[in-house]
């Protein structure tokens, strides 16, 4: 990883851009804590697009955000598992029908 000092980075924007451009990102700190990243661009559009994919933990995350103090934990459970039960709960209907004697 390569770490600067702000500091330095301020005196030496160019150098480090040439850098970011063909070595990878450029780690900025101050008082010894990585504080930032200088990115090629390149490398930060693929981050961009990548960001825009977001996955289904991800929106069950911001539901749960958004619905916080409406919904417990556990009725959010209740809720996605509701369609699993009613399936289980339906099969296990009609095999009882089957095997009644």
């Amino acid at each position: 990883m390569n770490a600067i000092p702000i500091f330095e980075a301020k005196n030496k924007l160019p150098l480090f851009m040439h850098q970011a451009e063909t070595s990878g990102p450029v780690f900025i700190s101050r008082r010894n804590k990585t504080v930032g990243v200088l990115l090629s661009f390149e490398e930060y559009q693929k981050l961009a697009s990548t960001k825009s994919k977001v996955s289904f933990l991800d929106k069950a995350a911001e539901f749960r955000k958004k619905t916080a103090g409406l919904f417990s934990n556990d009725d959010i459970d209740q809720i996605f598992n509701s369609k699993e039960k009613q399936n289980d709960t339906y099969e296990s209907d009609v095999f009882d029908e089957v095997f009644k004697d």
